[in-house]
């Protein structure tokens, strides 16, 4: 009987993200092929009188602006301060671009905002009604103060152009920040899967084994009673034996904690209380590592988890950072909310990162690279198993030679904790 096919990887032949630079290049091919660049880049003349215009009006546009977008999108004072100061900063960006084409940092801010900044957590609509307000804006303004001039038509013609060139870069970015998301919500759920089914085995698999070393302890520990002096060759196998017997139960202690579901364990914790013990409590390890440990705790909501299960999250977290850094380096650790309801948590070093082959498989069961006797492979598996069963995620990003930063986000649990316990 024919096996059946393999189940599909939805990674599979599917194309990457552009870069920013193939992102750029597709964008000017899609304008020059339809006709739509009428201002060329060298038209240095109508560039720089344009950029000019916008930057010695800058302040009005921006007030006008507020007014508009304030009442249409319902937006507090508070919040439209922040947004006028944002679009004042923005709109240097852009202008920049327009008086030269080449400086493209305009769109490397909004491509990053796109992906996890503050347009981001908006309708994409909201966003580009808002550029398409302050086009408007600026042709006014322009029509007023250039009304009857011979470059008029040409600033016109470039505010158009360069408006409809920003509509498609950020329509782009929007979609490419929603595959984005959707990509790392599929690998999300591969690793669960994946987990979850070692998990079961593993769980199986400690049980079994955990009997027959209880009877090989009881019976390690009858020898040392029958030998109260035994000869010294002796004693070293009793000690070996000891000590390798430990080990074993600290590999079945690790594959039942990371195979626990862990929700009857859930209780309301607070993150930077449990921090700082677990830095104290390894503050001398760091210093013989020549690790020099930078906090920076916000103050943030109590999460919702196991005590027992963070404090294991922390220390694996923190024990792979040190060694990472065999020669000393620096290790960062952070707390900050977001919004009302999520806790973040980062974890970096600067220590040897982790090659990109390598980093889809660290949470992997029993995968290590270190040398044997050195680790299990199960110290990342049990941090991923205490954040999901949590309900939180956690990410990491690597560059080889630069370091590591684990980003945990935790579900948040009533109030913050008083100012003075932060």
């Amino acid at each position: 009987m024919a096996e059946p096919p393999p189940p599909r990887d939805p990674r599979a032949n599917r194309p990457p993200l552009p870069t920013l630079q193939e992102h750029l290049g597709r964008i000017q091919s899609y304008l020059r092929g339809c006709g739509l660049l009428d201002v060329p880049a060298g038209a240095a003349s109508v560039r720089e009188d344009l950029a000019r215009f916008m930057e010695d009006h800058g302040e009005e546009t921006a007030r006008i602006w507020a007014d508009s977008i304030g009442a249409a999108f319902d937006i507090d004072d508070d919040e439209l301060q922040f947004l006028a100061k944002d679009m004042r900063e923005a709109q240097t960006r852009w202008l920049a671009h327009i008086r030269n084409p080449e400086d493209v940092a305009t769109y490397a801010v909004l491509r990053e905002h796109a992906r996890g900044g503050f347009i981001a957590e908006h309708p994409p609509s909201r966003f580009l009604a808002s550029q398409l307000k302050i086009r408007q804006i600026l042709g006014d303004l322009l029509r007023r103060e250039r009304a009857g001039t011979a470059e008029l038509p040409d600033m016109l013609a470039l505010l158009e152009e360069a408006l409809w060139e920003r509509v498609l870069h950020i329509t782009d970015f929007f979609v490419e920040a929603r595959l984005s998301e959707r990509r790392r919500l599929e690998l999300q759920l591969i690793q669960s899967e994946k987990m979850a089914a070692i998990g079961q085995l593993a769980a199986g698999i400690a049980h079994e084994i955990r009997n027959p070393l209880g009877i090989i302890m009881n019976a390690l520990y009858d020898l040392a009673e029958l030998l109260p002096d035994p000869p010294a060759e002796v004693e070293e196998d009793l000690q070996i034996a000891r000590a390798e017997m430990g080990r074993a139960q600290e590999i079945i202690n690790n594959l039942l904690e990371f195979s626990r579901d862990g929700s009857t364990e859930m209780q309301s914790v607070d993150l930077n209380r449990v921090l700082r013990q677990t830095l104290k409590l390894m503050n001398k390890h760091l210093q013989n590592s020549g690790v020099r440990a930078y906090t920076s705790l916000g103050h943030v909501p109590r999460c919702r988890l196991s005590e027992n299960g963070l404090r294991q999250v922390l220390l694996n977290l923190i024990t792979n950072a040190v060694q990472a850094m065999p020669a000393g380096g620096d290790l960062r650790v952070s707390t900050r909310a977001r919004g009302s309801d999520r806790v973040l948590l980062e974890i970096s070093d600067t220590g040897e990162g982790i090659p990109p082959e390598r980093l889809g498989r660290i949470f992997d069961p029993f995968y290590t690279t270190k040398s044997p006797g050195e680790g299990t492979g199960l110290g990342l598996s049990v941090v991923h198993s205490v954040i999901t069963n949590a309900g939180g995620t956690l990410d990491v990003t690597s560059v080889p030679g630069e370091g590591t930063s684990f980003c945990i986000e935790l579900e948040a649990d009533g109030e913050r904790p008083p100012v003075g316990e932060v």
